[in-house]
């Protein structure tokens, strides 16, 4: 019989002793006394200490190794092996996820594996079709679960049956007029303006004669600007839901449909944009994660490193200064879709900086160069906010993410004084942040618009990753007893980093409400982000769980009573955020939250530990004080309501730290009845959404 048959199938005794023995094994390893490796040499504090200057961190924390004797060493390696990740065997699938991966990090936590392994097996049995995760919304049943490009679509009959699919040309220009305007992520990106505006008008006078990939290119800035619009929440209902979904498809089948008659894998012109347009069209469309996407990111980079934007244009004469400044922000693009899509996949990332040498592109706005410009002019100010501006910030930051990347992902692990020295280089990206775009409070945001808004929070966003990714292993290692405790700074980073990360969240989930400062943004609150929030939110429960850190409890406990309450509202739409609602009432129940939703915290129980309580490893619904499924408590209709942003201050990030609990406005879930609005921020199809 196949092994994962008899996962499958094995009967819930002999499962429980595996849980058991998991406990010990796992009691084992985290043993402080095996967790760290001792040497000789002194090495100073002052030359492994993270840089000062720095926006995103939060309350100065004490360097490691200050005051340590000269008898202790921070560059040996901190143990003889490596995270192994977590592997997922089924009777259909095999998944490897990384130790950073949040499904890795609810793994550790033993009763709740435990938990879920049984309802993911119950799922399989009553719902054998359900394999891709489909969630059973309404909107996303017609939706393929698969990526066009990967599993095929109907191929067209013709170039005029693409060209019949367009909408008439007034509703292009609204459509292009919304891409330029309100997707800065992507359009200064990818399309030089002025340019576009020439081939677009030469288009309209003669269709028949563009490339027929660049006419891929054209359908998919209209399905970004479609799944970006802003409708009044009024016109949200079951038959607009329908339309914008068949339109979002229609449009996401024409993109690919170019591609393919183009022979994308030729590497012409236009190519990468249009690839890179609906690998982020694939993302928008989806609330979870999808592994189509990481194989879609694959040929992604391929295509880019065929083409040969890996390397700076500059070593090419036959490339024109717009070209190859166009081709230094599609590079920086790429970086970041890289390192982003492939840490949500739990995976290293795919391109390593000893392959390339493309520079950072010049702060430059499109009408500064055209066709004819034969030398690039000189940078204008970082203080002067220009189209090329966010990606130069985004790129140093993954920089920084990409050299954390190689250290946590390394098969050997590396020495706490490399790890510290990358901890530098995060902060120095972070000190490098130009002007514009660093962090300040939403209350002095008002003048700013809500794409600069959504840089800034998006930046500090990846500031808090590379903390996390960091630090996140030196959680809970201990130095031995009578010695200095070195590993203080890691584990208040990657605490603070958590919290940073869920109170983002926080001032996403208010702004983007209607009348929100980001409300017109709330479509780039995409699965991609949420992965790190659900990074955050398990490692405060495995907190909670493990009973650490307990001089933190009401700042932990009041972060996981907020984010319970959003995971909660879209548990109908994401797997991903059910499981996460579901982890952070069981763990809230287990440390004294209570089962009512507002109650106030008494006080973490002792002793919380994976092995106190061998009978609790069967977890019932009762225990959650919650029922996921009940539509009564988690209607799909539920509005939050506006917030007015004077009353929420971010940790660190926006300033000093006023706990929700102490807030003047209630988290409880049932609260949220009396909104009228739709709360769809973090559905990823964007239901009811037509050309205005």
């Amino acid at each position: 019989m196949p092994l994962s048959t008899t996962a499958l199938s094995a009967p819930p005794a002999v499962h429980d002793r595996l849980v058991q023995l998991e406990r010990l094994v796992m009691t084992l390893m985290s043993d402080p006394t095996q967790k760290a490796n001792y040497g000789s040499t002194h090495t100073p504090a002052a030359e492994v200490g993270p840089r000062s200057g720095s926006d995103y961190g939060q309350a100065p924390v004490p360097l490691p190794g200050t005051g340590t004797s000269a008898n202790t060493q921070v560059d040996a390696p901190i143990d003889g092996h490596s995270e192994c990740g977590s592997m997922r065997v089924t009777a259909s699938e095999l998944r490897y996820v990384g130790g950073d991966h949040w499904a890795a990090i609810l793994e550790n936590i033993a009763d709740l594996k435990d938990h879920f392994d049984r309802e993911e097996q119950l799922r399989l049995a009553n719902s054998p079709e359900e394999l891709d995760g489909n969630n059973g919304d309404p909107a996303s049943k017609p939706r393929s679960p698969h990526a066009l490009l990967l599993y095929g679509c109907r191929r067209p009959t013709s170039r005029s049956e693409i060209l019949a699919a367009l909408p008439p040309k007034s509703a292009v220009d609204r459509y292009i007029s919304r891409y330029f305007n309100c997707l800065d992520l992507v359009a200064s990106s990818v399309v030089h303006g002025p340019s576009f505006l020439n081939q677009y008008e030469s288009f309209w006078n003669n269709p028949s004669d563009a490339p027929i990939v660049w006419v891929g290119l054209l359908f998919g800035m209209i399905c970004l600007a479609l799944l970006a619009s802003d409708l009044p929440y009024a016109s949200f209902n079951n038959n607009d839901t329908e339309q914008q979904t068949l339109q979002a498809d229609l449009y996401r089948e024409k993109i690919v449909q170019c591609l393919i008659m183009g022979e994308y894998t030729n590497s012409g012109p236009y190519v990468l944009e249009t690839m890179i347009q609906y690998v982020y069209v694939e993302y928008i469309v989806r609330a979870d994660a999808g592994k189509d996407n990481w194989f879609l990111l694959a040929i992604q980079v391929n295509l880019a490193m065929r083409m040969g934007y890996h390397r700076d244009p500059s070593h090419f004469p036959g490339i024109s200064p717009l070209q190859g400044e166009m081709r230094r922000r599609v590079w920086a693009t790429v970086l970041m879709s890289d390192i982003l899509v492939s840490s949500q996949m739990g995976m290293a990332r795919m391109i390593a900086d000893w392959k390339c040498d493309t520079a950072e592109p010049r702060n430059l706005n499109d009408n500064d160069m055209d066709e004819n410009t034969t030398e690039l002019p000189p940078p204008r100010p970082e203080t002067e906010h220009t189209t090329a501006l966010g990606i130069i910030a985004r790129r140093r930051m993954l920089m920084a993410l990409g050299a954390i990347s190689d250290v946590t992902d390394a098969v050997k692990p590396s020495s706490y004084a490399e790890i510290m020295r990358v901890d530098g280089v995060l902060h120095d990206a972070a000190a490098s942040i130009p002007p514009p775009l660093k962090m300040k409070p939403m209350a002095s945001s008002v003048t700013d618009s809500p794409q600069v808004i959504m840089a800034r929070l998006f930046i500090g966003h990846m500031f808090y990753k590379g903390q996390i990714m960091l630090h996140r292993r030196f959680l809970y290692m201990e130095s031995p007893p009578g010695e200095e405790d070195k590993y203080a700074y890691s584990r208040n980073a990657c605490i603070d980093a958590s919290l940073g990360t869920l109170n983002i969240q926080h001032v996403l989930d208010e702004e983007t409400c209607q009348g929100g400062q980001l409300y017109s943004m709330r479509w780039r609150v995409s699965s991609m982000m949420n992965h790190q929030f659900l990074i955050g939110t398990m490692i405060l429960c495995s907190l909670l769980h493990r009973g650490k850190n307990l001089e933190r409890e009401q700042e932990i406990t009041a972060a996981l009573r907020t984010t319970r309450a959003i995971w909660m509202r879209r548990s109908s739409q994401s797997q991903e955020a059910k499981k996460a609602a579901e982890t952070v009432s069981i763990v809230l129940a287990r440390v004294g939250e209570g089962r009512a939703q507002g109650e106030e915290t008494s006080g973490l129980s002792q002793g919380m530990g994976p092995s106190a309580n061998p009978a609790a490893s069967t977890i019932n619904s009762s225990e959650l004080g919650m029922n996921l499924d009940e539509r009564d408590i988690l209607p799909d209709s539920m509005g939050m309501g506006f917030y007015e942003p004077d009353k929420f201050v971010m940790p660190g990030l926006l300033g000093s730290f006023t706990p929700p609990d102490q807030q003047k406005f209630s988290f409880d879930v049932n609260s949220f009845e009396r909104g009228t609005t739709l709360d769809d921020w973090m559905l990823m199809n964007w239901p009811g959404m037509t050309s205005q």
